[in-house]
C-alpha cells in the first residue's frame, strides 16, 4: 500500500444481522490501522512544511476519530456513564498496547 492510498470498509448489515463480536473485532482492527497510519504520518519530518503530507495528516486524524468513535459507541452503548467511559479508557489503552483482555466475571 502506498503512503496516500486509503482503504475504507463499510458495514451494510442491519443491527439484527450483525454478529456483535465480529463487528467489534472489525471496528477495533480499523481503529488500530488508522492509528498506526496516523502515527507514521505524524513522525514524518515534513508533516508541517509539506502541504501534501500535512493534508494527509489531517485526513488520517479524521479517520482515527471516526474509527475510534465507532469503537467507543459499540463499547459504551447509546447512554454512556462515567464508569463506562473509564472502562473504555482502560480498554483503549490495552488495545493500543496490544495486551490481552481478560474478563473479570
Amino acid at each position: 500500500m502506498e503512503m496516500f492510498d486509503e482503504q475504507i470498509v463499510t458495514l451494510t448489515k442491519t443491527d439484527d444481522d450483525i454478529d456483535q463480536p465480529e463487528a467489534m473485532r472489525t471496528a477495533c482492527g480499523l481503529f488500530l490501522t488508522a492509528e498506526r497510519k496516523f502515527r507514521k504520518i505524524s513522525a514524518h519530518p515534513d508533516v508541517v512544511t509539506d502541504p501534501v503530507i500535512n493534508c494527509e495528516w489531517w485526513n488520517c486524524l479524521e479517520m482515527v476519530y471516526t474509527c475510534e468513535k465507532t469503537v467507543w459507541r459499540m463499547f459504551v452503548g447509546p447512554q454512556p456513564t462515567m464508569e463506562d467511559n473509564k472502562l473504555y479508557a482502560k480498554f483503549r489503552e490495552l488495545l493500543l498496547k496490544g495486551s490481552k483482555l481478560n474478563a473479570n466475571a
